[in-house]
């Protein structure tokens, strides 16, 4: 009997050398293509300037950043391409570049008092989205901004319907932009939720509020109150406070509480941006 020798199950160095050779080239594809979408440049405004505000007393203007009706968070839009931002604290801008509500920003204390004007250009048919990855482009570049987030237990207030039962007037027009006057301070609003209507109260009140009234739908709001911090107020105009406006005039009330709180914290900013 003659035995014929087979060939060996596994290849051996010059047959395997095609093989590796393949992959590697298969490999080399893969991480050009990976290497290529991780170093994307984010989108960034075409122009803009920042500067310190040459009048901190005056009043905020917010062409081009606005408080979404909808939510009571700071957003930011272009008119016509235009963003045009007048005496915004830094924690402002930073709220409005990541979606912050009140008391989900964490830094030094001088981020709510110095501020800064912005003027930007880009396409007109920018998204909130991207107009929103521009601006936190900025300040990371301008203020050398750097943060990471935290989830935390704080201090919060739950917005609750008051003893009488609520007083609150239907929508029947489209959103539009709250307005807020001072002093003494008072609150208009057009189509804006509860939750809206509780991230708008964090403000005043100096923390989160958590919409508890179980209350669908979106109402129009005309809220007025004596500020009890930041703003001297004569004592003839002297009034009420949030609380108690607030189960007054729109009966609901502010209990507080304690929720769990996903947080921005700055971990290096910078008070002078870098030159134009």
């Amino acid at each position: 009997m003659v035995c014929k020798r087979t060939a060996p199950l596994l290849p051996n160095a010059d047959r395997a050398r095609p093989i590796f050779m393949a992959m590697k080239s298969v490999m080399a594809i893969a991480l050009t293509v990976t290497f290529t979408a991780t170093a994307a440049e984010p989108p960034a405004f075409d122009v803009a300037s920042v500067k310190l505000s040459k009048s901190p007393d005056a009043v905020i203007f917010v062409a081009g950043g606005m408080m979404d009706p909808a939510n009571g968070k700071y957003r930011v839009q272009s008119i016509g391409g235009n963003v045009n931002i007048g005496n915004w604290t830094l924690g402002g801008l930073i709220s409005a570049a990541w979606d912050l509500g009140p008391g989900q920003l964490s830094g030094p204390a001088w981020l709510n008092s110095d501020r800064y004007d912005i003027a930007a250009r880009t396409s007109p048919q920018t998204t909130q989205a991207e107009l929103r990855v521009m601006l936190q482009s900025l300040l990371i570049e301008r203020f050398k901004l750097s943060t990471h987030r935290e989830t935390k237990e704080l201090p919060a207030y739950a917005l609750f319907v008051a003893k009488n039962g609520p007083k609150l007037h239907p929508s029947a027009g489209e959103q539009q932009l709250p307005v807020l006057f001072a002093p003494p301070a008072r609150f208009i609003g057009q189509g804006s939720t509860m939750q809206g209507l509780a991230n708008v109260l964090g403000r005043p009140a100096r923390r989160m509020v958590v919409d508890r009234t179980g209350i669908a739908g979106t109402f129009d709001f005309s809220l007025t109150w004596s500020p009890d911090i930041g703003v001297e107020v004569p004592a003839a105009d002297a009034g009420p406070s949030i609380f108690t406006s607030l189960q007054e005039q729109l009966g609901l009330r502010l209990e507080p509480t304690r929720s769990q709180v996903e947080i921005l914290v700055v971990d290096h900013v910078e008070k002078v941006p870098t030159p134009n």
